[in-house]
């Protein structure tokens, strides 16, 4: 049985400091059996990152019509009445993507983003500048909560999870100078100030596939591939906590890395506006003072 003590001291020898903005990916089950579960989890990697230090997840919405409705196909008149609209002081998180996610939503001071199907959670004193705005249209690139987060200058801990986890990936795809991107549409159930629900149509990139070679069945995706390449490089800290082999990643230094990896294989020629060496040097901006498919 794991102990909060000895998790605390895990999660400090991997690399994790006061005051580090995290995103966190977690398999619960890797971590093997933990004193309190969950909530002792949680309560590790808050006080690992501490007051100063921020902690994120990918809650998404264990109710999101994404599937229902991708690319033109519609719910029945019942269903689309009967559904619930999404609310981010109340609806609930995709279990897919890990139950530590659901209790961080529910933490205390917890913030968490608009967009239904790709809802960041953030607690610490960067959690609404990370979550706010999150509109449609703009799920994982560029004015997302990830791209916030990668020029925060923020770390990914896959805790005990896969490296088709490293969701911040998939804002090098969005980001990449890349021809033929696949792009989908659905519709998201939103539930206004006043109770009332509008469904509200949206497009953006796909992130189950952002190139025909990366949606084949059985084959890995664009994010496990960039992520594998990129962990055989070292320039990740890795090491165990629990029962589970995790890895703590830059995340500036992953997207820049995901981003030449899919030019150099996939893409036209860079503009020199767009090149992987800016993206460091606007992640050098001063975090500002007080506070979706892997």
């Amino acid at each position: 049985m794991h102990t909060e003590e000895s998790i605390a001291r895990n999660l400090r020898d991997l690399g994790i400091l006061a005051g580090d903005l995290v995103m966190v990916h977690a398999s619960l089950k890797a971590l093997g059996p933990v004193e309190g579960g969950a909530a002792t989890v949680l309560a590790c990697l808050l006080q690992a990152v501490g007051p100063a230090g921020t902690l994120m997840g990918y809650a998404s919405w264990d109710r999101s019509p994404y599937e229902e409705t991708l690319d033109g196909a519609r719910l029945d008149e019942a269903s689309r009445r009967s559904w619930p609209g999404f609310d981010p002081a109340t609806s609930g998180t995709y279990r897919g993507f890990g139950l530590l996610n659901q209790f961080l939503a529910e933490h205390p001071g917890a913030r968490r983003s608009a967009h239904p199907d790709a809802s960041m959670v953030a607690v610490g004193p960067l959690a609404q500048a990370l979550t706010e705005p999150h509109e449609l249209g703009q799920a994982l690139g560029e004015g997302s909560p990830l791209e916030r987060f990668v020029r925060l200058g923020g770390k990914i801990l896959l805790l005990g999870a896969p490296l088709d986890a490293v969701t911040a990936l998939h804002y090098a795809e969005a980001i990449a100078n890349i021809p033929d991107k696949r792009r989908v549409t659905y519709e998201m159930p939103i539930r206004g100030k006043d109770g009332q629900v509008a469904w509200e149509r949206c497009e953006d990139f796909d992130s189950n596939g952002i190139l025909d070679c990366y949606a084949a069945e059985g084959r890995p995706d664009a994010v496990e591939t960039i992520a594998r390449a990129y962990v055989r490089l070292g320039r990740h800290q890795e090491g165990f906590v629990a029962s589970a082999r995790c890895r703590l990643l830059d995340a500036r230094d992953v997207v820049a890395f995901g981003v030449a990896y899919l030019e150099r294989h996939h893409g036209a020629a860079v503009p020199e506006a767009r090149k992987p060496a800016d993206l460091s040097r606007a992640g050098r901006a001063r975090a500002p003072k007080g506070g979706a498919r892997p």
